[in-house]
């Protein structure tokens, strides 16, 4: 039932895949003005945000009645949802991560280089799996509560503000602070597997989270 809710989601998308051509552009632009690595968390947020096209087609087609009139229960809906938004994410970590393995060798930030390695890109993705679950947490429920119109101000672009003014003030935070900058990425290079570890234990925490409160707040709304 997953799987066929997945492709039911990606063919009811069908009209917007071309955005993913304005998603790989960005990509090739962050790339050709040395922000390589800026790639691997901007997919993770892309990939969460593409996604949400689901919810703009589902209420301009009125997909919700369709959906309910198959054998399927809203928790199914749910479930096929973000296994669609978690293979989208999955895909845009490899393809990001590999991009940053076969083009880059040194991360460049201000005056400051470190050497790319596979421990770095490997923190990297799993730090954009973390990313992505607080954008999805940030995101999905609302979504499933009130909607793509309605709730597009309280689960898209409030959070899109927030996480650009948070990216903001951590890169003026890193630039004034090389050195903090530097110990962290040391830190990080020399305990890979415990770091990867919290990381991804933050980003399924929630997910799980997103996921049963998505579930629940689905089940109250009415269609």
């Amino acid at each position: 039932m997953t799987l066929k809710m997945i492709r039911t989601d990606w063919l009811a998308i069908k009209s917007h895949h071309w955005r993913l051509l304005v998603v790989a552009g960005i990509v090739v632009l962050f790339c050709a003005t040395g922000l390589k690595m800026a790639i691997i968390p901007l997919s993770a947020y892309m990939a969460i945000t593409f996604s949400m096209n689901t919810f703009a087609v589902e209420e301009k087609g009125n997909l919700n009645q369709l959906y309910l009139s198959l054998p399927v229960s809203r928790k199914s809906i749910v479930r096929g949802r973000f296994a669609f938004m978690i293979l989208l994410l999955a895909v845009a970590l490899t393809c990001c991560g590999a991009i940053i393995m076969m083009t880059a060798r040194v991360l460049v930030f201000g005056a400051f280089t470190f050497g790319i390695n596979p421990k770095i890109v490997a923190l990297m993705c799993f730090f954009g799996f973390a990313l992505g679950g607080f954008t999805n947490l940030t995101m999905y429920p609302v979504m499933f509560r009130m909607g793509y119109e309605k709730g597009k101000v309280f689960g898209f672009y409030i959070p899109v503000v927030f996480v650009s003014m948070l990216a903001g003030a951590a890169v003026a935070l890193l630039n004034t602070r090389m050195d903090l900058f530097s110990g962290w990425l040391t830190y990080w290079s020399e305990n890979t597997g415990t770091v990867c570890a919290a990381m991804f234990a933050i980003g399924a925490t929630l997910f799980f989270v997103s996921y049963h409160l998505s579930v629940y707040l689905y089940d109250k709304r009415d269609l």
